[in-house]
């Protein structure tokens, strides 16, 4: 059977640690910077025994509030840059098998200049893919509010590594992106490391289970199947209910 992962925050798994154990679940950890700043490495490391010892597989969402990759101001781009780098750090200790980051690409923001937000980009992320490679570990850029896949594939491209690849958020492609399903996974397909499943009504980023929004998942899956995609699946729920539901969802297409 198919492993889901499950978006669990640092705090929030450290607290229900046996409930994640008895229930199998595979967590994907978010780390804030608040859990970055407070962390303890002995206790990082008797979760990651536990969750090994379990044999439950480990994926890492990384920070993202007030953080910017490609940012113009030198001083917002070395304390994202220290953010990123410190999660690379702490995480290492759980073998995570892909660890997803935001890009920070808002057309609103760079007003539209996606060269200048490439530029700064590559300055932060260089040495991360670097240190990445090293060590064995996977990255992956999520998209957010990007309407059309280029500006990833244009950073993707300048790396052109295993080591960095592309996580599809189906709920936020569906809000923020202006142009088809299909052409993200023409563009992107061979990138392609995670999807986060999750839905909305096309207004907001609702985090609702899947199917109780509008996303169309029927084709999404079809697609996947059809360009022989096989990314880890997460699922990031905004509530037990919504795991519930949101699991029960999403076996129905990765089990048949």
């Amino acid at each position: 059977m198919t492993v889901v992962h499950i978006n669990v925050p640092y705090t929030m798994l450290r607290q229900r640690s046996d409930a994640v154990v008895q229930n199998r679940i595979h967590p994907e950890i978010y780390f804030s910077a608040d859990d970055l700043d407070t962390c303890r490495e002995k206790d990082a490391g008797r979760l990651a025994e536990m969750l090994q010892e379990n044999k439950l597989e480990v994926t890492v969402h990384g920070p993202f509030m007030d953080l910017s990759p490609g940012g113009v101001d030198r001083k917002v781009k070395e304390v994202t840059r220290d953010r990123l780098s410190r999660t690379l750090d702490v995480v290492r200790v759980f073998h995570p098998k892909m660890v997803v980051f935001h890009p920070g690409y808002d057309k609103r923001t760079f007003d539209g200049n996606e060269r200048l937000w490439l530029e700064n980009s590559l300055e932060t992320w260089r040495p991360l893919v670097e240190k990445a490679e090293k060590r064995g570990m996977t990255l992956a850029i999520e998209n957010v509010f990007e309407e059309r896949p280029d500006s990833l594939k244009a950073l993707l491209e300048k790396f052109d590594s295993s080591r960095f690849r592309f996580c599809f958020d189906a709920g936020h492609h569906h809000v923020f992106s202006s142009v088809p399903l299909r052409l993200w996974l023409e563009t992107l397909g061979a990138y392609l490391g995670e999807v986060h499943l999750h839905d909305n009504h096309k207004e907001m980023d609702e985090h609702l289970p899947p199917g109780e929004g509008t996303f169309p998942f029927d084709e999404f899956f079809a697609l996947l199947s059809q360009f022989k995609l096989v990314p880890i699946f997460t699922i990031e729920p905004h509530g037990e209910e919504h795991l519930r539901k949101g699991l029960a969802a999403v076996r129905k297409y990765i089990n048949s």
